[in-house]
């Protein structure tokens, strides 16, 4: 019997409806330049790589109407990598009637900022707050409210902790029954009632 090593387990998602992408069909992965011929993937939307060396490889992603989605991966020889991966709208993708488009260009003085990164936040229908009456800095454990299902959420994913005081980028590795866990310890303390906004990476186009 042939037995598998997981070294890495990704949601993938639209990022504009924030919609599990289920299955494989249409979609193409590169790893490290090559091909996955075979990737294994889950019905609940998850690509599972296995058996990967330890160290960094760069995963590209592809699929109809999406723009390709480059992840750098850190394997540890003892842990599964967990992320979610949302595809944003390319080529024919179908925009809802109602869509408002905008178009932002990013500058570094005088001249455009060419391949650089830019988070933005998502506003979701479903809010998530922190449900204790703070969190220390350090912790990695919270009790959070969600005020509707947590399905269209990037759980695991980004999100931005909107505390005017002390603003953070964390990583939510999972929310259950109002427990929550961060892919790190906070670097601040956060009160009571702190929402939590899903975030998205952008990379500006390359002149």
């Amino acid at each position: 019997m042939i037995r598998r090593k997981v070294s890495a387990a990704f949601m993938l998602r639209d990022g504009f409806s924030g919609k599990t992408l289920t299955g494989g069909a249409g979609t193409r992965c590169l790893l490290d330049g090559r091909p996955l011929y075979r990737p294994v993937w889950k019905r609940d939307g998850y690509l599972i790589l296995t058996d990967l060396e330890p160290g960094e490889h760069e995963l590209i992603v592809s699929r109809l109407s999406y723009r390709d989605e480059t992840v750098i991966l850190s394997i540890k020889e003892d842990s599964v990598l967990e992320d979610t991966i949302s595809l944003k709208p390319g080529r024919g993708y179908r925009f809802p009637p109602e869509t408002v488009r905008a178009t932002l260009e990013l500058r570094n003085g005088d001249k455009k900022a060419s391949g650089a990164q830019l988070w933005l936040g998502i506003q979701p229908n479903t809010r998530i707050v922190l449900a204790q009456e703070r969190v220390e800095a350090g912790e990695n454990r919270t009790r959070l409210f969600c005020g509707g299902s947590t399905a269209m959420l990037p759980i695991p994913g980004h999100f931005l902790m909107m505390d005017k005081n002390a603003p953070e980028l964390v990583y939510l590795r999972f929310l259950r029954d109002e427990n929550g866990e961060f892919s790190l310890p906070l670097e601040a303390e956060h009160p009571r009632g702190t929402e939590l906004v899903p975030m998205q990476s952008y990379t500006s186009d390359v002149e």
